[in-house]
């Protein structure tokens, strides 16, 4: 385990203030693989560790250990494997976090009913169960959301650079870490976007998209966004508007789970529109190639645009 965890852990584990200390702790406790047999690697002189280990697994019930046990209780994560401490990423507010592949797509249902399907190469972190006066969520990369209805408790999407409010509605936020803009279209309600960055306040309607720029940190509303253009990958259509040729591969290799270099880096310089539908990659890369006068080969799995 690096030094720096396991003095987060420790001073967690003595009583002290560390909030990093006690969401690792949290990420592991939880972690639904854990059984009865793993106690067992833990020696027979340990015994006070074993039963408070296994009390804190029964009962859910946080409590800390004594100076001289916390380097047994940090040694006993690492028997555990960080692969499975990291991966069931329950944090320190009980959240979840649902994470999908390249080339995979996936429905997730909140505990309020709220519906989102999630885009691949996406991550959304989201509590077990909604408490306090709003319902929040965290994504990285791109969702389509069916907000269960709630005038008391609003609904909101963070991501790195835009909040987005809503009371029940349905809409599209693409949030690609990758990419030069941030973007919300909606389809059926009101939404209300804030940029993190400026603190400007933009509502939306169906008709409407918002758009935030990376390049100057400005945020904008859009007129005349057809209802079909409103998360057309969820059935396997990739629109692209103007879009930076670049955005264009990084889209390409996310949906289909490929490996697509440039080669000439011109092409890098120039934007594309086009329209595919549920088309397989060679066909894609093809058209891309088309429209923008190149050429591609496939060589081991990866494709290479001239």
């Amino acid at each position: 385990m690096p030094e720096q965890l396991q003095q987060h852990i420790k001073l967690f584990l003595e009583g002290k203030t560390s909030l990093k200390g006690q969401e690792l702790w949290n990420n592991w406790f939880t972690n639904p693989k854990f059984t009865a047999e793993n106690l067992k690697m833990i020696t027979s002189s340990d015994a006070k560790i074993k039963r408070e280990i296994a009390v804190i697994k029964k009962t859910n019930n946080m409590f800390f250990i004594s100076r001289k046990n916390w380097a047994i209780a940090a040694s006993f994560l690492v028997l555990m494997g960080l692969s499975s401490f990291f991966y069931f990423s329950t944090s320190l507010f009980n959240n979840r976090e649902y994470v999908t592949n390249k080339g995979e797509r996936s429905k997730i249902v909140l505990s309020d009913g709220t519906q989102i399907w999630l885009n691949a190469a996406s991550t959304l972190k989201y509590p077990a169960e909604f408490k306090g006066g709003t319902r929040e969520v965290t994504l990285i990369g791109e969702a389509f959301f069916d907000v269960a209805k709630d005038k008391v408790h609003p609904f909101i999407i963070h991501t790195d650079k835009m909040d987005t409010k809503v009371v029940g509605t349905s809409f599209n936020v693409q949030a690609y870490p990758d990419q030069l803009k941030q973007e919300v279209s909606v389809l059926t309600g009101k939404v209300n976007v804030k940029s993190t960055v400026t603190d400007k306040n933009v509502y939306v309607t169906p008709g409407q998209k918002v758009v935030f720029k990376t390049q100057n940190n400005k945020l904008h509303a859009y007129n005349g966004v057809a209802k079909n253009t409103v998360s057309p990958w969820r059935k396997n259509i990739l629109v692209f508007e103007e879009t930076p040729f670049p955005e264009v591969i990084a889209t390409l290799n996310r949906n289909y789970n490929v490996v697509i270099k440039v080669e000439n880096k011109n092409l890098n310089n120039l934007k594309i529109s086009a329209y595919f539908k549920a088309l397989p990659v060679d066909q894609v890369i093809d058209l891309a190639c088309n429209i923008v006068n190149a050429t591609y080969k496939l060589e081991k799995g990866v494709y290479t645009i001239k």
